[in-house]
């Protein structure tokens, strides 16, 4: 079959049409990701599908279940693993979630993960509050887009390779060895966190957060979106709350949305 470019895709109508057909039937707005970056990545993932053009491949996309959850894990990028980036995450345990127990009202934290994926954050958090807040009751919301990978979020599996930063006795405490390989988190810690689909693009935010963390997520919108989502956090986060975002991104023009920034991945509503 050949793949040469069609004069439909050398004009781009067939993407626009794709991305129309699959908010329709994914409710996912490719139009607010980096356009030459999503074409590039949709025509070579339908060339190794065995399409030549987007009309087709969306055709296929209707049609077929399996395809369409092949596509939806493809599009939903989900590389993660416990604790990564560690230092990151010790800075967050020693500086930032005492900071936050340590206001009004001796409360729990309410918590969101913002693009969780299969869980490898949320039960990092949930472990660090846990160790941080003993007998407080915190919220931690966990949101992700797609429903397939949030109910394997809920199983709380683990591959050896994802608990390369536990340590022992965290894996101990928190964590059950699993016969054929592998790790899971324990039945409390599965219970502290709450899963659920939220799209960052249309969705209501959660109000009145102490901690929201988004990593890895919003590099892959374009800029007017990022600007959006930014907002939204700042709106999200209760005054002293704090943004937690990826080591490879930033806020751009933070100071005039209006966030303080204590730390490099760290970002502050006053």
């Amino acid at each position: 079959m050949s793949t040469a470019p069609t004069s439909a895709g050398a004009t781009g109508a067939d993407y626009d049409r794709f991305c129309g057909g699959v908010e329709s039937l994914c409710e996912i707005d490719l139009t607010q990701y980096r356009r030459s970056q999503m074409e590039r990545r949709l025509r070579t993932l339908a060339r190794r599908s065995g399409y030549d053009d987007l009309d087709t491949y969306l055709g296929v996309l209707h049609e077929d279940v399996v395809a369409r959850a092949a596509f939806l894990d493809h599009m939903t990028i989900n590389v993660s693993e416990l604790f990564r980036n560690r230092e990151r995450f010790e800075e967050l345990e020693k500086e930032y979630i005492p900071e936050l127990l340590a206001g009004p009202g001796g409360r729990g934290l309410r918590v969101w993960s913002a693009g969780c994926s299969y869980g490898a954050e949320p039960y990092t958090l949930a472990v660090l509050l846990e160790e941080a807040g003993r007998r407080r009751a915190h919220e931690l919301l966990a949101t992700d887009i797609d429903q397939t990978i949030l109910a394997r979020a809920r199983e709380g599996v683990f591959s050896e390779q994802d608990m390369a930063n536990v340590s022992p006795a965290r894996r101990a405490a928190f964590f059950t060895a699993l016969p054929g390989g592998g790790w899971q988190a324990n039945q409390d810690l599965r219970q502290a966190v709450r899963f659920s689909r939220l799209d960052l693009l249309k969705d209501p935010y959660p109000r009145t957060r102490d901690l929201i963390l988004c990593r890895n997520v919003v590099i892959y919108f374009n800029d007017d979106a990022k600007r959006r989502i930014h907002e939204r956090f700042f709106e999200a986060l209760r005054p002293g709350g704090v943004l937690f975002i990826g080591s490879t991104e930033r806020v751009n023009d933070s100071g005039r949305l209006g966030w303080e920034r204590p730390g490099t991945f760290f970002y502050r509503r006053p």
